[in-house]
């Protein structure tokens, strides 16, 4: 036999309270105690699965969790046991202590049986430990003590056990308080009844006949479960059970014969709970940088707090006739959650406009139900790729309010670079309206005039792909909502995308309101899956989560709201499939009339546009072949050097750049190598910072904490005119109107970065969804001298870890996303704090307790 100690490969973690005999067995077995509930951890040990800490060692670290008897009872065999026997997973009774009392000793023995049988604990003695009186009558001294402590100790009688086994749920301990047992002598004997008058129906069973046949059932089952439980113990009495009447039906009743020991209690029916009420979500990723600067919607940047949804529900109630709806023959209560509190201004737009059938201008129209064909530009017209927006004239609308003026003007830029052009109003030379909802008045008049009516979405991926291709994807389209979403209360993930796709699941759940996670727990509503593998999809089926396809997201984004409907309709569980981000264009027909005519380019605009496009490309190959020839051995010149030991031990100005254009940044760095200097590109080994003006950056970010010098690129021009490395201060940054905005001087800032780092003695926790990644606040975090923790530090090191003035020196950095993951620290009031708490910090140069703590309240 092996001499190796029992629990040499155990790291366990302990939440809640657990016996010290039992930490003591696995300290002599070789285990080790982690302080930190992590991937580390091999064993999470826990008695009272209502801990915060089991439900993210469950959901986010995957942890495999065990009871304390798990710990005794392989110490007792010798052999470590199967962990699944000791989950408290499904344990009804786990974190229940329990104490019987007036009772007879084949009750107390049953009880006992099924309490230990099922998670819970018994014992003689009430004491501080316990969490349940059981009792059959409203006296006695222990009764008599724990009434002093009901908010500590719950008194029932033995029903409750019996019931929560029988239903395989807790039920609510006021309901079977003793005081509310009645004894037969409480009951009334019934009234005299007037002979029944002559009837030819059939005589219906009695309020007395059918409750006899219910008791009867329920008293088979309790006696089933507990012989089963007493079977289990290898103690099996034979005893008479005692019928106990719960019906408040049964009073004006003849009682029934019952045992002297247990009078009887009367039923108190439940009334079912109700939902709660959902907040709503707040989702921030940005639309690529591909043919179009990003914008953020409005909806992106409503504040928030959500809260952890418990899978799909069918309970929430929908309004059928709410305005913009599909229209259906199910039951209302048969759908996914969503929020139907749309105020009048915010509500879908009136009937959609049908197009005047072509019959009446003399001409056949097809039938709806045939599918339609859908053109860009006219075939015939054979366009260069760079002109892919050549003949079309688009009007913008509420983009306007959404990303403001100068990024607009920075669209035209784009569109007349590619042929387009944007007008100042709504005319009939309008061939295209850009607009992100159905909620304006141009959309209508565009609508009934034909017009193409299409989001920055579209105009994105055209330019992405350099032709002008009718609306294919859901995105492309005007969303139907306002500012409330139908799945504000929708908590989504994502599985099995890449890249640009994964980017555009995003987009589509922030359309419909829903908030996106970067990690999946029993809270999600639902998975977003590409293909029918991988880890989040094994454990999607294991916690019955829906898992659903692209074609779900695409069809409440175009306003159907049927896809909610319970159970989910079987084509949105097809995985795997090509092309699942097109689009149904039967279901937006109405949408896509202006489409069905090809764009036919005039001859005059051919004359305008295709010589102009002949001379630019002519100049920008002469310039390419000015660049090769200018500057022959650039690309064999080391501009920037990496190694720290190289840069750290040099005198000369170590230069990095940020907020110029790359050609101008690569002439600064041809000057800096002339001159002697070095160039580099990580902001933490830099003494001078050159930029046009405050910004923030990653490189400013990180830059700020380490630099001697900011620095305008006058400086490096300067430099160049002398030969030689000038002084800084006459071209040290000043940026009044960005250090306005910011609250802050750059050059006080940088004189406290130089005297004492920002965060030295400080240690930092940054949850997954973050934003900026994790990743570049962890840089920043370690230019300003803190510490980054890899593991999530217990609720003790947040309250003890303080410097002298009281202030907290472990930080823990979330976002609305991810807060329902801290449940204990919001119940003990530590602050949590979003990452503007690194990023101003860093600017300003100070800490800031107050102003990016988050209001979990």
């Amino acid at each position: 036999m092996s001499d190796d100690p029992l629990f040499k490969d155990v790291t366990y973690y302990i939440v809640g309270d657990i016996d010290q005999k039992v930490i003591s067995l696995l300290s002599d077995g070789g285990a080790k105690k982690d302080s930190y509930l992590s991937e580390m951890v091999s064993h999470v040990i826990a008695d009272d699965c209502t801990q915060s800490e089991y439900s993210e060692a469950r959901e986010l670290f995957e942890l495999p969790v065990v009871t304390s008897d798990w710990v005794r009872l392989s110490v007792a065999c010798k052999k470590q046991l199967n962990l699944e026997l000791f989950s408290p997973e499904d344990v009804i009774f786990s974190g229940v202590v329990a104490c019987c009392s007036e009772l007879t000793l084949e009750d107390t023995n049953a009880l006992w049986a099924m309490l230990t049988t099922n998670g819970g604990k018994c014992q003689q003695n009430l004491d501080k430990q316990c969490t349940h009186l059981i009792t059959g009558n409203s006296h006695g001294a222990k009764y008599e003590v724990a009434l002093k402590h009901e908010a500590t100790i719950k008194i029932v009688c033995p029903d409750w056990v019996t019931d929560t086994l029988e239903k395989k749920e807790r039920q609510d301990e006021s309901l079977y308080h003793p005081k509310l047992l009645k004894s037969p002598t409480d009951l009334a004997t019934p009234p005299s009844t007037p002979p029944p008058a002559i009837n030819t129906t059939p005589p219906e069973p009695t309020p007395m006949d059918v409750e006899q046949q219910e008791e009867q059932a329920k008293q088979q089952a309790k006696q089933k479960l507990k012989a089963q439980a007493l079977q289990q113990h290898g103690r099996i009495h034979q005893k008479q059970e005692v019928a106990v009447s719960r019906s408040p039906a049964n009073q004006g009743t003849r009682p029934r014969q019952k045992s002297p020991a247990r009078p009887a209690m009367p039923h108190l029916s439940r009334s079912p709970g109700a939902v709660p009420t959902m907040p709503q979500m707040l989702p921030i990723p940005n639309m690529p940088q591909m043919g179009l600067p990003s914008f953020l919607p409005p909806e992106m940047q409503r504040p928030g707090m959500p809260r952890p949804l418990r899978n799909i529900t069918n309970r929430t109630e929908l309004p059928g006739n709410m305005p913009g709806m599909m229209p259906n023959s199910i039951k209302t209560n048969q759908r996914m959650p969503f929020n139907p509190a749309l105020p009048p201004s915010h509500r879908p737009p009136p009937p959609r406009y049908v197009p005047p059938s072509m019959s009446q201008q003399g001409q056949i129209r097809p039938s709806i139900s045939m599918p339609a064909t859908y053109w860009g530009h006219d075939p015939s017209d054979n366009l260069p790729p760079e002109m892919c927006l050549l003949g079309c004239v688009f009007y913008i609308t509420d983009y306007v309010k959404i990303v403001g003026q100068s990024e607009i003007d920075k669209w035209k830029k784009v569109i007349e670079q590619h042929g387009g052009q944007v007008d100042n109003a709504y005319s009939n030379r309008v061939t295209h309206l850009l607009c992100a909802t159905q909620h304006t008045d141009v959309f209508h008049i565009a609508l009934k005039d034909q017009r193409r009516v299409v989001t920055a979405f579209w105009l994105n991926d055209v330019l992405v792909k350099k032709k002008m291709l009718p609306p294919y994807q859901a995105l492309h389209l005007p969303i139907i909502y306002g500012e409330n979403k139908p799945c504000s209360n929708q908590l989504l993930c994502v599985t099995n995308f890449d890249g640009d796709e994964r980017l555009r699941v995003k987009q589509m759940i922030h359309a419909i309101g829903a908030k996106y996670t970067g990690y999946m727990t029993h809270g999600n509503s639902a998975i977003i899956c590409g293909r029918p593998n991988g880890t989040k999809y094994d454990k999607a089926s294991e916690w019955k989560i829906p898992v659903v396809n692209v074609q779900w997201l695409s069809d409440l984004v175009l306003g159907h709201l049927e896809a909610l409907k319970l159970p989910l309709n079987p084509k949105y569980r097809v995985l795997g499939q090509e092309n699942q981000f097109n689009l149904d264009l039967s279901k937006v027909f109405h949408l896509m009339v202006g489409w069905q005519v090809p764009l036919k380019i005039q001859k005059e605009t051919w004359k305008k546009f295709i010589p102009n496009q002949k001379v630019k490309r002519n100049q920008e190959n002469e310039k390419q072949k000015e660049d090769v020839d200018g500057e022959p051995d650039l690309k064999k010149q080391k501009l920037s050097i990496e190694d720290p030991s190289v840069i750290q031990n040099t005198t000369q100005p170590v230069i990095i750049f940020t907020g110029f254009p790359k050609g101008q940044v690569r002439k600064f760095q041809t000057v800096v190598s002339q001159l002697g200097g070095i160039s580099t590109e990580n902001p933490r080994l830099c003494t001078h910072l050159v930029a046009p003006s405050l910004s923030r950056t990653m490189k400013f970010f990180v830059a700020i904490n380490v630099c001697k010098h900011v620095v305008t690129g006058d400086w490096i021009e300067a430099c160049l005119a002398q030969g030689a490395f000038v002084d800084e201060t006459p071209y040290k940054l000043k940026d009044e109107v960005t250090e306005k905005t910011m609250n802050c001087v750059l050059e006080d800032s940088l004189k406290r970065a130089q005297t004492k780092k920002l965060f030295e003695g400080m240690s930092f926790y940054i949850s997954p969804s973050v934003s900026p990644p994790s990743s570049d606040l962890e840089k920043i975090v370690e230019a300003a001298g803190g510490q980054i923790l890899k593991q999530r530090p217990n609720t003790q090191i947040f309250t003890e870890h303080k410097d002298e003035n009281g202030n907290m020196k472990t930080v823990m950095i979330t976002c609305e996303n991810d807060v329902m993951l801290y449940k204990d620290l919001i119940a003990k009031d530590i602050a949590i704090f979003n990452a503007e708490f690194i990023l101003s910090g860093v600017m300003r140069q100070t800490v800031d307790f107050k102003s990016y703590q988050i209001d979990v309240h």
